[in-house]
């Protein structure tokens, strides 16, 4: 028998990328689980953390198994998406953008029970938009997903892949607006990238005196796995060399 604990620690692991440790987990429970709801959030489990591992015949394995349930296009959605979201972080965006199309054309996200489904394709499409360059139809997508569901699960990560979007394109002051609201939910990291963009924006608008105290801020917090430092430096080098130029006299920083 396997239990719900069980299986949240390894969803657990998996959310942190521990990918070796849930399969490991997943793989041990398979073996123990009778129920067939339970055998498929096992082998769910098992695709996503093989898929990122690379590991195909575990992961062509599990689909086999998730083959003999019944509603097989549920299953077939899932798997998709799982080798969606690994395809973006490994530089393969149109690859991954041609699942998500795929996945976004067919009947499961039309159905009403799926629509946190459809949430998360809208944002992995606008995810893969941004990396193909595509910032106009990217911020698209980011905006049905978030008029989906204005407070979901994604919102934090998609509050500052839009503050990105709208700051490429020189729309600082709504860029600023959508990382300014970042400092007020999400984890360390995520309210340190958005400060970087914050800083960003105001330098871009020649608000350098705001910039370089929003900089001085975010000295404070480094390291951040998600902030290059170098950028950093040349933000603040930028922003002293402005105010240099406007006023030579003076010391901002």
């Amino acid at each position: 028998m396997v239990t719900e604990l069980e299986i949240e620690v390894a969803l657990h692991l998996s959310a942190e990328r521990k990918f070796g440790d849930a399969l490991a987990l997943y793989q041990g429970m398979l073996a123990r689980a009778q129920d067939a709801v339970v055998r498929m959030k096992i082998l769910y489990g098992t695709v996503t953390c093989s898929t990122w591992l690379g590991l195909d015949a575990i992961r062509e394995d599990a689909i086999r198994d998730l083959k003999q349930f019944p509603d097989y296009d549920v299953s077939r959605a899932f798997i998709v998406m799982a080798q969606a979201g690994a395809f973006i972080d490994f530089g393969r965006a149109q690859e991954a953008l041609d699942l998500v199309t795929e996945n976004l054309g067919s009947g499961v996200l039309q159905r009403a029970d799926f629509q946190d489904w459809k949430y998360e394709h809208l944002f992995l499409k606008g995810q893969c938009l941004v990396r193909l360059n595509a910032i106009d139809e990217a911020l698209c997508a980011f905006d049905a997903a978030h008029s989906m569901d204005p407070e979901g699960r994604l919102e934090t990560v998609m509050l500052i892949e839009r503050a990105n979007c709208y700051r490429t394109r020189d729309r600082f002051a709504e860029a600023y607006e959508l990382a300014s609201q970042v400092q007020d939910r999400g984890d360390e990291d995520f309210r340190t990238l958005a400060m970087q963009y914050m800083a960003e924006c105001r330098l871009g608008q020649r608000r350098a005196e705001e910039a370089l105290s929003l900089y001085r801020d975010l000295q404070k917090r480094l390291p951040c796995r998600l902030v290059d430092e170098e950028r950093i430096e040349t933000g603040v080098r930028n922003g002293i060399a402005y105010l240099e130029k406007r006023n030579p006299q003076g010391k901002p920083f």
